[in-house]
């Protein structure tokens, strides 16, 4: 499934974000919005020294994700940024992870960057399975995975300690299937064509 995807130009945009692949120069501008407690705390990361490395952004050849997307405005503003990742055993499905900077929650942009990224990851790639790790007590993106078909398809009990509490964390699915079923009942995003030239910032 790698090969080439992680080097071939991904543009897709909505009514509010687009996605794009992220080049390393973007690593600044993402280091900036990654240096966010409240992401820090929903993925389960503490304060300690070590926990450094889980706050770094690699992009390029420095990543190891199957593809990293960047998550903009439709002027080019970034947002936060979207991952596949590939797994060793090739049944066609990736791991996702999604991220959004303070100042940009509770819009929309996130529900959008999801759905786009789902659209590439099944119509582009042709995955058949996406699915993610997720904190039992983030309930705002789990809802939002709900609504993209996502269903909760096993939990780890007490896998996360976080502020000296034990969370669960829960694994979550979506097939191609359920993603179609599921994206026919948001009201239709206009998606332009991908091939439009990248807006200037």
């Amino acid at each position: 499934m790698r090969g080439n995807s992680r080097r071939l130009p991904v543009l897709r945009a909505g009514r509010l974000v687009r996605i794009r692949r992220a080049i390393e120069s973007d690593q600044a501008e993402l280091a900036r919005l990654r240096a966010d407690p409240e992401i820090d705390h929903f993925m389960g990361i503490d304060a300690s020294p070590s926990a450094w490395l889980w706050r770094h952004v690699p992009l390029g050849d420095q990543s190891a994700a199957l593809t990293d997307l960047m998550i903009t405005t439709l002027v080019g503003e970034p947002l936060g940024l979207v991952s596949l990742w590939d797994r060793a055993i090739p049944h066609n499905a990736a791991e996702l992870s999604i991220w959004i900077g303070a100042g940009h929650r509770d819009r929309g942009y996130g529900s959008e960057a999801l759905r786009l990224t789902l659209r590439y990851a099944f119509d582009d790639l042709h995955l058949h399975k996406v699915y993610l790790r997720v904190l039992e007590f983030n309930h705002r993106a789990r809802r939002t995975y709900e609504k993209c078909g996502f269903v909760v398809e096993g939990v780890l009990r007490e896998e996360m300690c976080i502020e000296s509490v034990w969370h669960s964390l829960l694994y979550m699915g979506v097939l191609a299937s359920d993603f179609q079923a599921a994206d026919l009942a948001f009201e239709p995003i206009d998606e332009f064509d991908s091939r439009m030239p990248p807006a200037v910032v």
